[in-house]
């Protein structure tokens, strides 16, 4: 069993750093460092072999406050001179110049310990959260099981040290009583929170219980019995409780804030978790389901801003995705705005404004409200990918590729933004990163198809990635399983056009975009920027079809 001093604990070369004891040795000898300089040696200790670009290190250093970049320069110099590093040096630190920093000396084990930092699938820091399974007599809860884990996994992105898997990744895992040390391996996570939810009338159980991968442990377990008004009381008591199991009772301030998720009544809460269910599938269909639900929320309980979070995002997708239409874009303007009235303090309700400014092509008070977003959530994926996708369709692609790789970091199972930040980074002439970044989300899209096979984004937009790879019959072959299975979906469509036309194969390429472009359905912004048009750009039915998009 991993002990739970190990995971403070990180030796390399001659040193120790021992995170609860507050102290660096070289050979048992005490090497002074200042608090600053301390945890920003710290954390790049627990993200050894990443690298942490400055915006992170600097949010993660000095939270809720906001400092010069030169403070963390002598933060960095002080962590150098204190393992006798020259600046120009990487023996321990390696500097990416305007970047950030990656701790590149390797980590050997403690004596009395095995750090969890060895092996990220046993990092117990690191962690799923399964759907519950539905006790209750009628078995129709599903949509309670899947929003009350949802929402415990968006109040742990919260707390700093933790990695959370995302829903798309750990919802693929719903039999009870699965092999632990699978799932756990499959996601690359060391711990998992999995439970049950009993509803009968008003009365609610819910039970749950935090398991270690590596040893079947239960490091807590607890039962609840309250009415379902109770439910919030529930859902942050468990969050609290799963985060101090994991990091210790040492919460600041505004960890233990941002655990408490917005209240309502349980009749408007349980219209609000069914759009929730419905809006990551992404479909026409399922993006008007989900945007009924949260207008019955509203209906319920019109100072609810996560509901208008929500109303926001599926309207905003809704006219992106499905033929850019006018009403969809008033109706997300208008939800936005109604969210950060009534939420200023929610991170989903910044991204939503960011999101609609975006597609009203107001990019610098869009990068605003992400920021923002970032500000309140340094771990938050959405934040951090929508706002790359803004920076792209403004143009910026420097800032795109900084943002994607900030995704990528914060969500290691997402395929999008490695295969996108591969595109940024080709654009801008980085070929070796653009490489490197392909092949991981090749291989992250192949981990999210031995998950589900039938995921069309993984086929369509890994087929693009394996093009760039050399892969090209493989490529085609994913293109084309995406198109039998989702036939009208935009995302397969242009996906298959872009692949096909950097396979030269124009008329094929053409034909797909027929299918959409006409119908006005895509960004021009984003297909302005897009070099993999660029062999349609002087083609009159290109042109024509480019001038039907907004």
């Amino acid at each position: 069993m991993i002990s739970d001093r190990s995971k403070f604990i990180y030796e390399f070369g001659p040193f120790r750093l021992d995170v609860k004891e507050h102290r660096l040795v070289r050979e048992g000898r005490p090497i002074p460092l200042t608090g600053k300089a301390f945890d920003t040696l710290r954390v790049l200790l627990e993200r050894h072999g990443s690298l942490v670009s400055k915006r992170d290190l600097m949010n993660a250093v000095w939270p809720e406050t906001v400092v010069e970049e030169n403070n963390l320069d002598r933060s960095i110099s002080a962590v150098r001179k204190a393992l006798g590093e020259k600046a120009t040096e990487h023996h321990y630190i390696e500097t990416v110049p305007r970047v950030g920093y990656r701790f590149v000396a390797r980590l050997s084990t403690p004596a009395e310990d095995v750090p969890i930092s060895v092996l990220p699938r046993h990092d117990i820091s690191a962690i799923a959260v399964l759907p519950f399974a539905d006790m209750s007599p009628e078995r129709d809860q599903d949509y309670l099981c899947e929003g009350l884990a949802e929402e415990l996994i968006n109040a742990l992105t919260y707390v700093d040290g933790l990695r959370v898997a995302a829903r798309t990744a750990s919802f693929q895992f719903r039999a009870v009583g699965a092999d632990v040390r699978a799932i756990g391996e499959q996601l690359g996570v060391g711990t998992l929170l999995e439970g049950s939810v009993r509803k009968a009338g008003d009365q609610l159980r819910v039970t749950v219980q935090l398991i270690e991968v590596a040893t079947g442990f239960h490091r807590w377990s607890r039962r609840f019995d309250r009415s379902l008004n109770d439910v919030f009381a529930i859902q942050d008591e468990i969050a609290e409780s799963v985060a101090a199991s994991l990091r210790g009772n040492d919460l600041s301030r505004h960890e233990k804030q941002a655990l408490l998720r917005p209240h309502t009544g349980a009749e408007a809460y349980e219209y609000y978790l069914r759009g929730r269910q419905h809006l990551p599938r992404m479909t026409q269909p399922d993006l008007q389901k989900s945007g009924e639900m949260f207008e019955l929320a509203i209906e319920l309980d019109a100072n609810y801003g996560p509901a208008f979070a929500g109303l926001a995002a599926v309207h905003a997708t809704l006219y992106e995705w499905f033929g850019a239409k006018e009403d969809d874009l008033v109706h997300a303007d208008y939800a936005s705005q109604k969210a950060l009235q009534l939420a200023p303090g929610l991170a989903d309700a910044h991204v939503a404004r960011g999101f609609t400014l975006s597609l009203y092509q107001r990019y610098d008070e869009a990068a605003r409200e992400f920021e923002q977003a970032i500000g309140m959530n340094p771990h938050f994926f959405d934040a951090y990918y929508y706002f790359a996708r803004s920076r792209f369709a403004s143009g910026d692609i420097a800032r795109s590729a900084e943002l994607f790789d900030m995704a990528a970091k914060t969500r290691h199972e997402d395929f999008q933004s490695s295969m996108l930040l591969s595109q940024s980074l080709r654009m801008l002439g980085r070929t070796e990163e653009s490489i490197e970044s392909g092949k991981e989300g090749i291989r992250r899209a192949e981990n999210a198809l031995v998950l589900n096979p039938r995921d069309g984004r993984a086929l369509s937009l890994g087929s693009g990635a394996l093009f760039h790879d050399g892969q090209r019959t493989r490529a085609m072959e994913w293109s084309r399983r995406s198109l039998e299975l989702y036939p009208e979906d935009m995302s397969a469509l242009v996906n298959a056009a872009c692949l096909r036309a950097k396979c030269g194969l124009k008329e094929e390429a053409l034909e797909l975009l027929e299918r959409v472009f006409a119908r006005g359905w895509g960004k021009r912004d984003w297909v302005e920027h897009d070099p993999d048009y660029d062999i349609l750009r002087d083609d009159p039915r290109f042109k024509k079809l480019l001038a039907k998009l907004k």
